[in-house]
């Protein structure tokens, strides 16, 4: 599994929360975090947090998330994972 990083910029907050949120659930992806901060009516951004497959590419991701309306623009990165092993004393 990878963690990948969601940002989307939405034209409406309910309607683009309630398809994003049920096109990972469909497309099988964790949920890890969510954070939604609104912006002037009817805008909103939301940053999610999410752990796909491993072959999954983040522009795919970035596809599969963009393709409603009511998300306005979305950027999909890969977030680096630190082992428990990096962060020993004896890492180092």
């Amino acid at each position: 599994m990878r963690t990948v990083m969601v940002d989307a910029a939405l034209n409406d907050t309910h309607d683009g929360l309630i398809r994003l949120l049920g096109d990972t659930q469909r497309f099988g992806f964790g949920l890890e975090a969510l954070t939604l901060r609104s912006g002037t009516e009817p805008t909103a951004v939301v940053a999610i947090t999410l752990s796909v497959p491993a072959r999954i590419d983040p522009q795919l991701v970035a596809a599969r998330l963009a393709r409603h309306p009511a998300v306005r623009s979305i950027h999909v990165q890969e977030i680096e994972q630190v082992s428990p092993a990096d962060l020993s004393p004896m890492a180092a």
